[in-house]
């Protein structure tokens, strides 16, 4: 009889699971006591044997594909049954040493044992050598400090801490044969990773509509949301943490290599609460120059319009101003002040305008700005990407604001 054999081993499952809990390859490395090549290495086998791959890289580090969570998540059984284990039959009140020390041959040798009731017998049916069986044996002694048999005449008695093992050895067997059957059963599903950059103020209510479709239509698709600032985006979209970037489209983009694609406009207003004075009658732009102010920071699109926009009437930009990055955040220190705020909208969005806010009625020259996706290089996008892009345009349809 030949040895039982798995898809992973139980380094490859300590790599796994370091990986999705410390995201960075050097804290994941250090954490299993492994320099970065030889935990890459094992990392990169693992993934071999399995034919998938199971992180990539993101916004914060290494980032689950979808194939990666279903594997993370066996992994992290194995671990939570072995610790389990170790904490209730083995009565280990310490530091746990089973989850970071034992290897799978360790345990396959003791259920064997236990199974066929002498060395030698568990080692025919694994089909090793008995001095292989026991140095397992006393591997797995050092491990749990306990004796796992007791010498009898007709061979070794199975302790209670050897019965333990066994039976925690037939679990994880368990699981990680069904490890491939996992991944296999994703058949035709959609899987991939669309991992949105949102620029302030623009677009990023259509980002969060497509994204509740596409985890409804596709649950395996691993989706990412980072807000950020045009220069910390284009960085990350260029080493390929993102895949795309929402909001204002710079039109044509300073980054050599980005694509910009238009979807709809958006138009710059100012909004202040439905009860500011400035609503009681006609205002200029002059006038509008002495209230506070809530803008975007400086080096966006928005703030340069609000900025041109008052020297264009000859006024000074406001000197004293909050900066707020969220949208969200602006529209509630609107209400929660006497300030006015320059905020895009689209129709949809000036429709679901909250009640305690009101447009300024005052005229904006040149307010309407193109809201697209940026890309970096113009090869064909991932089927992940393009399904959300399919399903953004589809939710941009249905907002009118095509």
């Amino acid at each position: 009889m030949q040895p039982q054999t798995s898809p992973l081993s139980a380094r490859h499952i300590r790599v796994i699971r370091a990986l999705s809990e410390h995201r960075r390859l050097s804290d994941a490395a250090d954490s299993v006591a492994l320099s970065q090549p030889a935990f890459s290495r094992s990392l990169h086998d693992a993934e071999e044997r399995l034919g998938v791959s199971l992180f990539q890289r993101g916004w914060a580090g290494s980032e689950p594909t979808a194939m990666g969570d279903i594997v993370i998540a066996q992994c992290r059984r194995i671990f939570a049954d072995m610790e389990a284990v170790e904490r209730g039959a083995l009565g280990n009140t310490g530091v746990l040493r089973l989850p970071n020390l034992v290897r799978w041959r360790h345990l396959r040798a003791v259920a064997a044992v236990v199974r066929h009731g002498t060395a030698s017998a568990g080692a025919q049916a694994l089909g090793i050598s008995q001095p292989a069986v026991s140095q397992s044996l006393t591997a797995c002694q050092d491990y749990v400090r306990e004796p796992l048999f007791a010498r009898r005449q007709t061979g070794l008695e199975a302790l209670e801490p050897a019965r333990a093992l066994a039976a925690l050895w037939d679990r994880i067997a368990g699981v990680l044969s069904d490890i491939p059957t996992r991944l296999e059963a994703t058949g035709d599903e959609l899987v991939g990773r669309v991992s949105v950059g949102m620029l302030p103020f623009s677009g990023q209510s259509m980002v969060l509509d497509a994204f509740g479709e596409i985890t409804r239509r596709h649950p395996l698709v691993h989706l990412v949301a980072v807000p950020g600032g045009y220069d910390t985006l284009s960085d990350a979209l260029k080493r390929g943490e993102i895949d795309l970037i929402m909001g204002v489209l710079r039109a044509p983009s300073p980054v050599p290599g980005f694509v910009e694609e238009h979807l709809y406009f958006e138009n710059y207003l100012m909004i202040a609460r439905h009860d500011h004075p400035v609503h009681r009658a006609a205002v200029s732009i002059e006038e509008l120059a002495g209230e506070q102010w809530i803008v975007a920071p400086h080096g966006t699109p928005i703030r340069a319009f609000f900025d041109r926009t008052f020297r264009d009437a000859g006024a000074s930009p406001p000197a004293q101003s909050a900066e707020m990055f969220s949208f969200s955040n602006a529209e509630q220190m609107i209400v929660a002040s006497g300030s006015i705020a320059l905020l895009c909208y689209g129709r949809s969005g000036l429709k679901r305008l909250r009640p305690e806010l009101k447009p300024v009625d005052v005229d904006l020259p040149g307010s309407r700005v193109s809201i697209g996706v940026t890309r970096f290089g113009d090869g064909p996008p991932s089927d992940a990407i393009a399904e959300f892009l399919r399903i953004l345009r589809e939710k941009i349809d249905e907002a009118g604001e095509a």
